[in-house]
């Protein structure tokens, strides 16, 4: 029986129509589900510190853990120096790669060159080591650490691999601080 192009646009073609609309639910949920396994690391990121030293995290096959205090606004300041206040060891550790990320994303080059001219005056070693000024993925950052308040500082201890494993907000109290120390050294104990 041979088959006419009526007959075909009839049966045939609603059957791909509905193929094809199955295949691209299929690829928006493996979308989603890829977004959804990434919200729990922390994004390939490299940075300058303001010293000038080249940074990259999370590394390939290290075992060290990430610890990241996010700053989004100029407010947040006195939430960054009470974190600096309560992990200034960490400056020196070997125990935990340690850095502060500044979000500069939008801000305009003639005016960026200003507030990086000015930062490199106020903030001393070994805090500018440590300090990377960021320029992309902000909605990344700010969706991976529920960012709502530009007041506040947001703290993120991930492995080695990037996975998250802890996360804070806010001025930085005994008990935070307690809590992630303990967090890193249950990490540093499960990944030797």
């Amino acid at each position: 029986m041979e088959r006419s192009p009526e007959l075909w646009r009839r049966n045939v073609h609603p059957l791909a129509r509905r193929t094809r609309s199955i295949h691209l639910a299929f690829a928006v949920l493996v979308a989603a589900a890829g977004a959804a396994s990434t919200s729990n690391m922390i994004p390939h990121t490299e940075g300058t510190t303001l010293s000038g030293g080249r940074v990259a995290f999370p590394k390939t096959a290290s075992h060290k853990p990430i610890l990241l205090v996010l700053s989004f606004t100029h407010k947040s300041n006195k939430d960054l120096a009470s974190w600096n206040q309560h992990f200034q060891a960490m400056y020196k550790s070997d125990l935990v790669d340690y850095y502060e990320l500044a979000d500069f994303q939008g801000i305009p080059g003639f005016v960026m060159k200003m507030i990086l001219h000015g930062m490199r005056r106020s903030v001393k070693e070994p805090e500018r080591s440590h300090l990377i000024p960021f320029f992309e993925r902000e909605a990344y950052w700010k969706t991976l650490v529920h960012y709502d308040d530009p007041k506040i500082a947001y703290v993120v201890l991930a492995d080695g691999s990037g996975r998250i494993v802890s996360q804070t907000r806010g001025p930085a109290s005994d008990a935070n601080a307690a809590g992630l120390e303990a967090a890193i050294t249950r990490l540093r104990s499960t990944e030797k």
